[in-house]
């Protein structure tokens, strides 16, 4: 039986959890067709994932999303731990630390916790903005791939309202849906490889009646016999506790379970009181750890979040993790579907996310091994020796198509810039670089100028030079298409920051003094980004001191990809006649440009 095509579209998102909806809201900026399924019939209303990281805080904020998040949560900067007196009568505090200790250099060093729903709704409000909405009680059943078709991916889908069956093709499809994905199960050669392990986990949200005091941090609670709970504080007066349960647990019908697994936590707390006046959420569950074989098939489908990795839930890693594979596919599929990225891009997503995913199993084998062993000297050190990646930041690529080696030891290619600050020249904000160029699908390009007057004859070769070459043939090809554009907040960006292509940002960074610069005499291909014209006037935190350790005779290029990390960084001296620079550019882009 031949089934009706029902609509065709460029990306089809199986799933509307955060990594679906984060990869809808990038594409929908993106000026991406897509269309978005969920089999629920809502968003998530209680429960499941409730950490927002440093990184993703940072993420939000460039999608201009955080600060209507940020207000519903509860910010956590520090960790409690409790273990058995010494004659195991009673329970002390034997640390208190920062939850993420000033070695790692974060912008906001505090996790925000809230349930997943929340993140949810702020999505799907964005999204509606954009002309976009979750179709949801859409069962994906499985694809089908023709290369010979102008929509290569044909999927069946069935509407759990009346049961009809329909296809829906697609360019491309992303398998957002989760631990039991259905696209992963359409998928060839992409198998679970995950270990069962003998750890048990009970978790309930509620609000508590309670006279142990550290409730308000997060917290690692061990009892000298009946195991141990980890606390974390939530918003609207909740607090969800993790309960260890010994692996041959019993009570696997919830019902049951649940006042068992009360009375075990109020053993493990004893002698404080523990009660719940009221209980939103219960949930047991099995850790298991492992990474999918393949995330792609024939660079037409793709799978992402719990769909390709799975591991525990104690360090609030999932949520965070899913939403950056969505963050390193969306913009890579925005650029080849525009047609000016070249599909070798979209094979990188794999190379960088399944490094990612493994490094986050091998992490998360050791965690949880820690909190089996319950030493708290253990545990704080396996946090200590993980804390960059648990925070986000430490998320790593190796070298590859958008990695390319660099002779600045600050810049690492594959990582994450720290956070600086700077003072725009246009308005004299002061502002947080890393993050003040919107996130609109682009490449940023820095050059760093130490003393502007010094570097202004090589500004201007270079400006001279590159209007001449093929680079800025590839630079021209992304004309932004304004109808494209939904919200006037976008259209203002794009005036902004993407005046000539939607590929590029220039961004120009000196220690110069703001009399020594004037806008309109700028070299020409500097002259249409006035609002990145940045100034280092900073004592500790500035540009200069953690990106450009250059001197004044040497001009620093940096290229931060579209998604925050860093590609490429080269130093020039400015004596030189530009054309290296030129070239530099250009072999760095070529390969990646249809």
């Amino acid at each position: 039986m031949t089934l009706e095509t029902k609509e065709y579209t460029d990306v089809l998102i199986v799933g509307a959890g955060p990594a679906g909806l984060m990869l809808g809201v990038v594409l929908a900026r993106l000026g991406v067709k897509f269309k978005i399924i969920d089999d629920r019939p809502s968003e998530t209303s209680s429960g499941r994932a409730d950490g927002i990281q440093p990184k993703t805080l940072e993420t939000f904020k460039q999608l201009g999303l955080l600060e209507q998040i940020e207000s519903q949560g509860v910010k956590i900067f520090d960790i409690t731990f409790w273990n058995p007196s010494t004659d195991g009568s009673d329970l002390v505090r034997t640390g208190r630390e920062d939850h993420f200790p000033s070695v790692v250099d974060l912008r906001d060093p505090y996790i925000l916790l809230l349930h997943q729903g929340i993140v949810e709704k702020a999505f799907t409000n964005d999204l509606k903005l954009r002309d976009f909405e979750v179709e949801r009680n859409q069962k994906f059943i499985s694809y089908s791939i023709n290369d010979s078709n102008a929509y290569q991916v044909q999927s069946e889908i069935v509407d759990s309202t009346n049961g009809q069956h329909f296809v829906t093709s697609s360019k491309y499809i992303v398998g957002c849906d989760g631990t039991r994905s259905a696209v992963r199960a359409s998928m060839p050669n992409s198998q679970v490889n995950a270990d069962t392990t003998d750890l048990r986990w009970a978790v309930i949200d509620g609000v508590l009646n309670t006279d142990f005091p550290d409730f308000w941090s997060k917290t690692v609670i061990r009892s000298q016999n009946n195991g141990t709970i980890l606390g974390i504080p939530r918003e609207r007066g909740l607090t969800r506790l993790y309960i260890e349960l010994p692996g041959d647990f019993e009570h696997e019908d919830l019902v049951t379970a649940q006042p068992v697994i009360m009375e075990k936590a109020r053993n493990i707390i004893s002698p404080f009181k523990l009660e719940w006046d009221i209980v939103e959420w219960f949930s047991i569950y099995r850790v298991r750890q492992g990474v999918t074989t393949s995330f792609i098939d024939r660079s037409r489908a793709f799978i992402l979040g719990d769909a390709s990795h799975t591991h525990s839930a104690n360090a609030a890693q999932g949520m965070n993790v899913s939403m950056h594979d969505s963050w390193n596919l969306g913009w890579k599929l925005a650029l080849v579907i525009k047609n000016i990225g070249s599909p070798r891009l979209l094979e990188t997503y794999e190379q960088e996310r399944m490094k990612v995913a493994h490094d986050l199993i091998n992490f998360d084998k050791v965690h949880t091994k820690a909190f089996k062993k319950g030493d708290p000297v253990e545990l704080a050190k396996n946090f200590e020796q993980n804390v960059k990646f648990i925070s986000g930041i430490g998320a790593e690529y190796d070298m590859n198509l958008l990695n390319k080696s660099s002779d600045n030891e600050l810049l690492v290619p594959g990582t994450l810039p720290p956070p600086v600050d700077a003072h725009r020249y246009v308005d004299a904000n002061p502002v947080h670089m890393e993050t003040d160029v919107p996130t609109l699908g682009q490449f940023k390009l820095y050059f760093a100028a130490k003393d502007f007057k010094m570097s202004e004859k090589f500004l201007q070769k270079f400006s001279e030079k590159v209007q001449k070459s093929p680079f800025l043939n590839l630079y021209r090809i992304a004309k932004l298409d304004s109808n494209q554009i939904k919200l006037e907040k976008d259209l203002i960006n794009h005036k902004r920051y993407t005046p000539i292509s939607q590929l590029f940002t220039v961004c120009l960074v000196t220690e110069s003094s703001k009399k020594e610069i004037e806008l309109n005499e700028l070299p020409d291909f500097f002259k249409p980004y006035k609002w990145t014209v940045y100034l280092d006037d900073q004592e500790e935190r500035g540009p200069f001191q953690k990106w450009f350790p250059n001197s004044t005779d040497s001009v620093s290029l940096l290229i931060l990809r579209p998604d925050g990390y860093i590609g490429a960084s080269k130093s020039f001296g400015i004596d030189s006649d530009a054309v290296d620079a030129v070239e530099w550019l250009h072999n760095y882009f070529s390969p990646l440009l249809v």
